[in-house]
């Protein structure tokens, strides 16, 4: 594979990865931190627990909405404008979020929150998946996850402190600051030279909008209704309608916004179906979680934040772990494992009850990270097996777009059962009933393994990465000193700042 650089050295690859590394490390704090302050915002405007849909809502959209988007921008122009935009949506939204005057400003902010995540969430993916081949490429894959997962794991923790001792609006305050620095790390990033620019697909971009838009507020109109009311189908037949004429519309496109036929690839839509089944359980458990340990068992936003530092910091270093081990372990055998793990940690809040301890729950979220964490890189390598590296980022973005869908559902529907069992009197039961959905999708999960190839193309099979022609590797103790040298860069912006 043969990359030409632009104004840069070999070395600017690795040492560019590492800054987008810290770069979505910032920005996956920033977007973790307002969900401790769920409860604390709506009583702000005076809302019940319903209208915390609204919110997943608007982040839901700013998300998924816009990522097929990204990650055309990111093929046609470089992968660095994508994340540059993303930082700088990240202030604006934060920005928005913290000052807001109306309920509806507050939404509108977490779109643009929403927005910085999507785009800068795929990247380390779609940069490791184009640049890098065989054990390197699996060792950034579980690196650049495990920076995000840590990111995320400061989040809940960080905003829970913030919350309980400023106000809510402090911690968006200072993912604005986060945002900044994120920016300042992304104009370090090499811009790579791009071979062909393509024309935007327009109708896909409208057409992807509509059909998230009506999936996006089925759960919506659920909560605001009741389900036998029906008042949801307008926008499942909209969701249904607009998803027909999209894979049609998308498959006379020469460059079209969404790749239908890599997704339609067993090395596209296996892993990918995998990771939806397990990230609505693990979206869905941290909602309910927020409102069980804060409404029911009526603890503070800190231990809220506390118990999420479980869930990231089990996926952070088991990502960080799979990555390195993924070239000596068959794919199987370690989905296996991270869904097993997953299962156990559910299972554990099918038995939860109002009394039940910290510990209790801390181990059992911690099992849910370490299942999910450790699956991450081997879905993510399967996925770019066979993907063109022209079309690199379109492809990551719509696994990234696809696996948000799944989050954002997952968190939705969430909220729903919470609301409705709070209206019944029974919000104790809210999180052990649908902790049996979950286990039943971790099952069917399960079940679509033997699809899964046990040796993964560009990580099991032998390859060499080629930039300049020349080969490109890395000894560990330069991917030491490049990780150092971006850390004291960091250290640097900070003082800047």
């Amino acid at each position: 594979m043969e990359v030409k650089l632009s104004g840069s050295d070999d070395k600017s690859i690795n040492r560019g990865f590492y800054y987008i590394c810290l770069g979505a490390f910032f920005i996956m704090l920033s977007l973790a931190t307002h969900l401790p302050a769920y409860p604390h915002m709506l009583a702000e405007f005076q809302l019940g627990a319903g209208h915390a849909v609204w919110m997943q809502l608007g982040l839901a959209l700013g998300l998924t909405g816009f990522q097929p988007l990204l990650g055309w921008l990111g093929d046609s122009l470089g992968l660095k404008i994508v994340i540059l935009i993303g930082a700088i949506f990240m202030i604006v939204g934060s920005l928005l979020v913290s000052f807001s005057p109306e309920f509806w400003i507050l939404v509108i902010g977490l779109f643009c929150k929403g927005i910085a995540g999507a785009a800068v969430a795929p990247a380390g993916v779609a940069y490791a998946g184009k640049f890098m081949i065989g054990d390197q490429r699996g060792k950034a894959l579980g690196t650049f996850m495990a920076f995000s997962t840590i990111g995320a794991l400061f989040g809940p923790i960080i905003s829970g402190f913030f919350v309980d001792a400023m106000g809510w609006e402090s911690s968006f305050v200072l993912t604005a600051c986060l945002g900044g620095i994120a920016f300042l790390l992304f104009l370090r990033v090499p811009a790579l030279a791009v071979s062909q620019r393509k024309k935007l697909d327009i109708g896909g971009v409208i057409l992807v909008l509509i059909v998230l838009t009506g999936l996006l507020t089925v759960p919506t109109f659920i909560n605001a209704y009741g389900f036998m009311s029906s008042a949801w189908l307008p926008s499942f037949i909209i969701f249904i309608l607009g998803l027909c004429l999209l894979i049609i519309v998308e498959k006379k496109q020469h460059a079209p916004l969404l790749d239908i036929n890599y997704v339609g690839k067993q090395s596209f839509w296996v892993p990918t179906l995998i990771a939806v089944l397990l990230f609505i359980g693990f979206s869905g458990v941290m909602y309910l979680l927020t409102f069980f340990v804060q409404n029911v068992q009526g603890k503070p936003a800190t231990t809220v934040g506390l118990l999420q530092m479980a869930i990231f910091l089990g996926s952070s270093l088991a990502a960080f772990i799979s990555g390195r081990v993924i070239k000596k372990y068959p794919a199987r055998l370690m989905l296996g494992s991270g869904i097993t793990l997953f299962a156990i940690g559910i299972i554990m809040l099918t038995m939860v009850n109002i009394e039940t301890s910290f510990s209790y729950l801390f181990i059992s979220m911690s099992l849910i990270g370490i299942g999910s964490g450790f699956n991450t890189p081997v879905v993510k390598a399967i996925i770019v097996s066979q993907a063109d590296s022209t079309r690199m980022n379109v492809v990551t973005f719509t696994n990234n777009v696809i696996e948000n869908i799944a989050q954002r559902l997952g968190a939705s529907f969430a909220l729903v059962t919470f609301a409705i069992f709070a209206a019944n009197g029974n919000k104790v039961s809210a999180l052990a009933n649908m902790s049996w959905i979950f286990i039943c999708l971790s099952i069917i999960a399960a079940i679509f393994i033997p699809l899964i190839p046990n040796k993964i193309q560009g990580i099991h099979h032998q390859e060499k990465m080629i930039i300049n022609g020349q080969e490109e590797t890395e000894s560990a103790g330069e991917s030491l000193i490049n990780l150092f040298y971006c850390f004291m860069s960091t250290l640097s912006l900070f003082k800047f700042c």
